[in-house]
């Protein structure tokens, strides 16, 4: 049961940017809230999601912290590859790059499933588990944020 919570997590991640854009323009309304929430600042997003007491606040920061910096690797080698396919799409690109890229953005989300993995496992010993879980779905939701960003990026 263990090995199917990452493929679990990353069909889920795989497959959140894909609903939004199903639903048009409601999804791009509902991007325009999520970036609104988030711009008075992440950890006050995350605070506010997650309504702590004193006592899982000290359990929970350093661990959103320590999350945080994996995180922003994960999120520079999104933007790196969303850059590199992009450029490879508008000249000529070989089968061995094209399969390298294809490799690279697979293995970025493989990471960051495995790390929200790592991350519920360790936060569920030190908070409510409900609260580990929407901790857990609130990065998903900033990282289909964070994709919906990037994609718009490299729209011509």
């Amino acid at each position: 049961m263990n090995r199917s919570i990452p493929a679990l997590v990353l069909a889920l991640s795989l497959l959140a940017p894909a609903a939004f854009a199903q639903q048009g323009a409601d999804a791009a309304q509902k991007m325009v809230a999520l970036q609104a929430e988030v711009a008075q600042g992440k950890q006050a997003y995350i605070s506010r999601q997650l309504a702590m007491d004193p006592a899982e606040q000290a359990a929970f920061w350093p661990v959103y912290d320590k999350v945080q910096e994996e995180l922003a690797e994960l999120a520079e080698r999104r933007r790196a590859n969303a850059a590199a396919v992009a450029y490879g799409l508008r000249t000529e690109l070989d089968e061995d790059d094209a399969e390298d890229l294809a490799d690279e953005a697979v293995a970025i989300e493989v990471d960051q499933a495995k790390l929200m993995e790592r991350t519920y496992r360790t936060l569920s010993r030190a908070i409510a588990p409900k609260k580990a879980l929407a901790y857990v779905q609130a990065e998903a939701r900033l990282a289909t944020l964070q994709r919906y960003e990037i994609a718009g990026s490299q729209l011509p």
